[in-house]
């Protein structure tokens, strides 16, 4: 009998190690282009215009609107702690907090770099990582 039990608990056992090697969820790696920004004074703005209503000479209503849309970016200096990505297509990605600390490292120490940051020039970069929402988790950054 007690043969039996053994055998039945065993094949149980396997379904939950299976279980949990099934839930394990994947992350993908991602490599993003674009300039390394400043995350505390980064934002953007739209204004949105309402200009005027006129009556054609057919009795056709016109209406104008405009708008625009302003980014402000600031580039990376020597004291910058918490950092952002901006993308050629403009997306902008802010990095989790391991990550910052990474690449205030990398920003000591490299010296490439030294001239862009006191220009206060855009500093063009690769980050490998892995996106969770519009957050940044930083493997590697060149």
């Amino acid at each position: 009998m007690k043969k039996f039990a053994v055998l039945a608990i065993i094949p149980v056992f396997a379904g939950f190690l299976y279980a949990q090697e099934e839930s394990r969820s994947t992350t993908t790696t991602t490599t993003w282009n674009g300039t390394l920004v400043d995350a505390t004074c980064q934002s953007s703005h739209t204004e949105h215009h309402d200009s005027s209503t006129t009556t054609n000479p057919d009795n056709s209503v016109t209406h104008r609107e405009s708008s625009r849309t302003e980014n402000v970016d600031c580039p990376v200096t020597t004291t910058t702690t918490s950092f952002g990505l901006v993308t050629p297509e403009g997306r902008y990605m802010r990095f989790d907090d391991p990550s910052n600390t990474k690449i205030v490292e990398v920003v000591k120490s490299h010296k490439s770099w030294d001239p862009l940051i006191s220009a206060r020039k855009p500093v063009k970069v690769r980050v490998i990582g892995t996106a969770n929402g519009d957050v940044v988790v930083m493997q590697e950054i060149r």
